[in-house]
């Protein structure tokens, strides 16, 4: 007997697959909850048996950009410890967290999945820190702010183009700001326009809280607060600048386990079945405390940034020296050998000199930002 399938045979089947998929989707989902049969992206409507945002996420994996991710800094750079938190993590921890409350609210963990995975490849080297420092400078050559949600969303539309679907950017532009409010209620009129609109908006304003278009993205905004927040300390224990008796107490806990169990169980009691994402207003207040105690001892921690004076004079340098020589020889600049050989020609359409630099040094990991530095600045021995 001859099992072999052929090849609409093999089709058949993976189509049977996706559509059996999308109605179960419809069965068991929250009435609220994205749906992958109404997923929707502006260019690239490719056949896939894969549910629509399924697709997404295994574009964002194996993207250059989330490969990136291993060395760039989440709090602590520059420190030797294996075990401190990284952008690749936590993104990762972030997924994994949202995806298991996603699953009891029977919202759609894909697209969960796509967009806590995503959200952060906007971030520049060295973290929050780089990023002022680089918007500084943006905006110094007329370039306006910068800031990590946008450019996310520019570096898998525009850079890196993976044709995501129009809810997953919109995750990403509006994922920050979570602590303005204890009940976040999904847009779910907006539309691309719309999402165009508030891409201008955060440019003018980096710190313009935009709500998503979905309950998925609703979510993960507040989980990547929670889920930072418990394991900065953790962190901040390990490498010794805290100690565990040093976290104030609350209805939380004071480890990052206790915390994330607490959190969950309050989003899990206050969101369910409902038409928003929400935590209570005490543990709300409990997490601005934690939130509040971190940015005071960890995160402006004078061990932690006895090398940002360098790292922000670093910044200087290295733009103007990559624009500087890209304008004398274009042709034979680091800028163009390294990032601007392979970009489509809409990119160089739409896209200045200036903004070419900043999505290069964007994109740069920690160790390629100093070895860049290197490159540009340190002498070599001269071959003859």
């Amino acid at each position: 007997m001859n099992l072999q399938l052929n090849e609409i045979e093999l089709k058949n089947i993976l189509k049977d697959f996706r559509v059996r998929a999308e109605e179960k989707e419809e069965q068991i989902f929250h009435p609220l909850a994205a749906l992958s049969k109404n997923h929707s992206r502006n260019q690239d409507s490719r056949e896939d048996y894969r549910p629509a945002y399924k697709s997404d996420v295994d574009a964002i994996v194996h993207s250059k950009a989330y490969s990136r991710y291993i060395d760039k800094t989440q709090v602590v750079y520059l420190v030797d410890n294996d075990h401190i938190t990284h952008r690749s993590l936590h993104v990762q921890l972030v997924s994994n967290f949202a995806r298991r409350i996603a699953e009891i609210l029977r919202l759609n963990t894909d697209l969960v999945e796509a967009i806590a995975l995503g959200h952060d490849v906007g971030h520049p080297p060295f973290g929050h820190e780089g990023e002022l420092y680089l918007s500084s400078i943006s905006k110094k050559y007329g370039n306006g702010h910068f800031c990590h949600p946008l450019q996310s969303c520019r570096l898998f539309s525009e850079i890196e183009p993976l044709h995501l679907g129009f809810t997953v950017y919109d995750g990403f532009l509006c994922h920050d700001g979570a602590m303005n409010q204890n009940i976040i209620r999904p847009h779910f009129d907006k539309t691309p326009g719309n999402h165009f609109e508030e891409k201008q908006a955060k440019l003018k304003n980096p710190n313009e809280n935009l709500i998503p278009s979905t309950l998925e993205g609703c979510l993960v905004k507040l989980c990547d607060t929670m889920s930072y927040v418990g394991k900065d300390m953790e962190d901040a224990i390990s490498i010794g600048i805290l100690s565990r008796e040093d976290i104030p107490k609350t209805i939380l806990g004071n480890k990052n386990r206790d915390i994330l169990k607490n959190l969950a169980l309050d989003v899990l009691k206050e969101s369910y079945n409902k038409d928003y994402i929400a935590v209570s207003d005490e543990v709300f207040e409990a997490l601005k405390i934690l939130r509040s105690f971190n940015f005071q001892k960890i995160y402006t921690h004078p061990k932690l940034k006895s090398e940002s004076e360098k790292i922000k004079k670093g910044y200087s340098i290295l733009f103007e020296l990559l624009l500087e020589e890209h304008t004398i020889k274009p042709d034979q600049s680091y800028l163009q050998k390294n990032f601007l050989l392979n970009k489509s020609n809409a990119y160089f359409e739409t896209t200045s000199e200036v903004q070419m630099t900043v999505d290069f040094i964007s994109g740069m990991t920690d160790k390629f930002f100093i070895k860049t530095l290197e490159n540009l600045l340190i002498p070599k021995n001269i071959k003859i």
